[in-house]
C-alpha cells in the first residue's frame, strides 16, 4: 500500500476507531465534524485518496459505505468467534484447527487445558 500523509492517517483512524467502538463506518458528515472540514465533499477527497491507496474500499449510494481493507468489522468478528465455539463444542471435525487459527489471527495466546 502506498504511504498516506499526516492528515489521511487521521482520517483513516477516525474511521477505525468509529468502526471498532460503534460497529459500523462513519458518514462523510460525520468525518467531517470530527475532522473540522468545511463540508463534507472535503471527507469525501479523502476518503477517495484512501481507497486509491488500497486502506479502505467504498460501496456506492451508502451513507455509510466504507470498509476497512484488510480487517473485520468488529460484529463480524464476534460471529465468526461465535461459530467456532459452537463448532468446538459440537465437537465438529476440524474445529480445533479453527480455533487455533483464529487465536492466532488475533495474537491470543493458547493455552492448553
Amino acid at each position: 500500500m502506498k504511504q498516506l500523509t499526516p492528515r489521511q492517517q487521521e482520517v483513516l483512524a477516525f474511521i477505525t476507531n468509529h468502526q471498532n467502538s460503534i460497529g459500523f463506518p462513519p458518514t462523510n458528515s460525520e468525518i467531517a465534524y470530527a475532522m473540522e472540514f468545511h463540508s463534507p465533499n472535503a471527507a469525501t477527497f479523502h476518503l477517495k485518496a484512501l481507497q486509491r491507496k488500497g486502506y479502505i474500499t467504498m460501496i456506492p449510494g451508502k451513507a455509510r459505505g466504507i470498509q476497512l481493507n484488510g480487517t473485520q468489522s468488529p460484529v463480524a468478528q464476534r460471529d465468526e468467534a461465535l461459530t467456532v465455539l459452537r463448532e468446538l463444542l459440537a465437537c465438529s471435525v476440524d474445529s480445533a484447527e479453527r480455533a487455533a487459527a483464529l487465536l492466532k489471527r488475533y495474537d491470543l495466546k493458547e493455552e492448553t487445558v
